[in-house]
């Protein structure tokens, strides 16, 4: 053959590929001998008519064409051999002349990426030392969370920070806009509210009805696309108007918030949850930072056909999210007047940068030749099937009997939800007029029958075999060289310095004379609740009123008021709040558990979760194992 190769950008490689007279004669006579075995000519038997009579019946082009095809796929695989390509998609294929065959395949190919000086590039390392106005914010919305809105007292205008509650309608010329809404309820200033319209109900009154028109301009980006360069007719009714009663900042108010013992007891608190999710936070910020100046170096061109792959993943993770939220996909695409193109063609940019990120990490992998041993995999292996405990032998049924909830620890627990809460950066994650904001989980009770201890130690033999399979071995072997990876390109990047200045760090543990662990830092020698301290003298208290119906002996067991962990049962649990410690939570050694659980899996399948300060931490490795855990069980199930 003949073969003709050219690259084009965006990953392509073109193959201008023309068959040798022989080689296309030879496929000439085998069509003709296949042609004719399959076509019906009159006057003759099936299969036994002369090529000249099949090719004056049907034509001389039935024999090429079955040729070429014979020919053409043979000679696509051996100059990919030849050129030694691997294609990542379908390729495009165009016949330019059939006798002999002649034909053009557009290949798109795992692009060539060149990285540049990227060792060059330098990031300054995020600082997550703590202000006092970090935690005075967290204060302030603490202090909005728990004011209760109460109506206006004297009738007046509303001002920034009030309440209202509104009808409106809105007219587009005679025909209406939208269908008319009724007690739309806002706060001025805080909640998303075209500002044309806030300047009007500034004006207004309760009781008192309006109609003004308020024209958008077409580049006018804080309004929805659908009303950019309209002139709309508004007519709204003042219907209610509330103030918070803005509750004081005292000492009754941080024990009611948080279970603290004064003010300054419910700083410290807020201040060590801020300082974990700077932490947390920072890393992952400085190692996008570090990602995007090393992509700005190098060259990275993927085909269109893995940018489509991507953008088609983008798009049903955006699906999943819709459902979770219980939103119909289809129902968002009419609210948002959009097809399925409009929304993927909205995707494709940050489908392109997670993709160009993606093998420019690869790349750099490679570079710096970052790998991951056996004996690595083996070591988090082994700490991992550490955390499911050992074979259940004792009978450990009994464990908390008799014990009584005490009321005090359900309220510091939900308090201190409330704070581990409101120090993140949604300022309307507690705006609610209860100010709880909390997930307490369900209490109803489990369908799934109570497991006897020798089903519950052979699912423990069950996961522990699945830890050691090649499967999970892969999963672990990707996480544990992500890690390794970025930490490499931190170092590089900031010199050495890491990502994080005045970052936190978990208190080291001294022992005791007694030989009970004591930790050195003041502010944390109570219980955690994610990531805030709790009094322990209500944390010792039993709360078996809020345990599970099921499971009992198998699954978990009630604590007994002590440090001391049952055996085979090494997850700590708060029965109240519904989160569990695993031994790398920075809280575990603190922690006097109401309820201990077998293995993570069995915590999450009651009900609990990871505090949220191990939630954030995803480069932690301590809570990527515990997720990767939970997935590879997931998949286990699956199988």
């Amino acid at each position: 053959m003949k073969l003709i190769v050219e690259r084009k950008p965006e990953s392509l490689v073109v193959f201008d590929i023309t068959a040798d007279d022989d080689e296309f004669a030879e496929a000439m006579t085998r069509a003709v001998r296949k042609v004719s075995r399959d076509v019906q000519v009159p006057g003759f038997r099936k299969g036994k008519a002369p090529r000249s009579m099949v090719e004056r019946l049907y034509g001389r082009e039935v024999f090429l064409r079955e040729a070429a095809d014979d020919v053409m796929e043979r000679l696509y695989r051996d100059a990919l051999k030849q050129e030694d390509i691997t294609p990542v998609g379908e390729p495009s294929v165009e016949v330019v002349e059939l006798e002999p065959v002649n034909f053009v395949v557009t290949i798109p190919v795992y692009p060539a990426i060149e990285l540049g000086d990227y060792a060059s590039v330098r990031v300054d390392p995020v600082d997550a030392a703590v202000s006092e106005s970090d935690v005075e914010d967290v204060i302030q919305r603490l202090q909005k969370a728990q004011s209760p809105w109460i109506a206006v007292a004297e009738t007046r205008s509303p001002v920034e920070g009030d309440q209202v509650t509104i009808d409106y309608e809105v007219m587009d010329g005679d025909e209406p806009f939208q269908d008319p809404v009724s007690d739309a309820v806002f706060i001025l200033g805080e909640t998303n509210l075209l500002a044309p319209l806030r300047d009007k109900l500034e004006e207004m009154k309760v009781g008192e009805t309006a109609t003004f028109e308020l024209a958008f301009a077409e580049d006018d980006e804080t309004a929805d696309p659908t009303i950019r360069g309209k002139t709309l007719s508004y007519t709204v009714t003042f219907k209610e108007h509330k103030e918070r009663q803005t509750v004081e900042l005292d000492d009754e108010f941080a024990t009611r918030v948080a279970g603290a013992e004064s003010m300054d007891d419910l700083r410290n608190q807020i201040r060590l949850d801020i300082h974990q999710g700077k932490t947390t936070n920072g890393r992952t910020e400085v190692v996008n930072r570090i990602v995007e100046r090393m992509l700005e170096t190098a060259t990275v061109d993927p085909p269109q056909t893995m940018i489509d792959e991507e953008t088609e993943h983008q798009l049903q993770h955006f699906k999943e999210n819709l459902e979770r939220s219980n939103t119909p996909y289809e129902g968002y695409l009419r609210l948002q007047n959009k097809t399925e193109d409009d929304l993927k063609a909205e995707l494709r940019p940050e489908a392109v940068r997670r993709l160009r990120s993606s093998l420019l990490l690869a790349e750099l992998g490679r570079a710096e030749a970052v790998e991951v041993g056996a004996e690595e995999i083996d070591a988090e292996i082994d700490r991992l099937t550490s955390l499911i405990g050992p074979e259940l032998g004792a009978d450990t049924s009994a464990a908390g009997a008799g014990s009584e909830a005490d009321p005090a620890v359900a309220e510091n627990a939900e308090a201190q939800s409330e704070v581990a809460g409101a120090s993140s950066e949604d300022p309307e994650a507690h705006t609610s007029e209860s100010g709880s904001g909390l997930d307490s989980g369900s209490d109803d009770e489990l369908d799934e029958p109570t497991l006897t201890p020798d089903a519950a130690g052979a699912q423990i033999e069950q996961m522990r075999q699945f830890y050691r399979s090649d499967y999970f071995r892969n999963m672990l072997r990707t996480e544990l060289y992500e890690r390794k990876l970025t930490d490499r390109l931190i170092e590089l990047a900031t010199e050495g310095k890491g990502a994080v200045l005045n970052g936190w760090v978990a208190p080291e543990l001294e022992v005791g004379a007694n030989d009970t662990p004591a930790v050195a830092d003041p502010l944390t020698t109570s219980d955690s609740v994610d990531g805030s301290p709790i009094d322990t003298a209500a944390a010792t208290a039993d709360a078996t009123s809020s345990l599970p119906a099921d499971g009992e002996g198998t699954d978990w067991v009630a604590g007994d008021g002590t440090h001391t962990v049952p055996d085979g049962f090494p997850i700590k649990g708060n029965a109240d709040s519904r989160i569990y410690h695993p031994e790398a939570s920075p809280s575990y050694d603190n922690t006097i558990a109401e309820i201990y659980f077998a293995t993570p899996e069995a915590a999450e399948s009651l009900g609990y979760r990871l505090p949220k300060s191990m939630q954030r931490a995803g480069a932690d490795a301590s809570a990527e194992a515990s997720d990767l855990a939970a997935a590879a069980a997931d998949a286990a199930e699956t199988e």
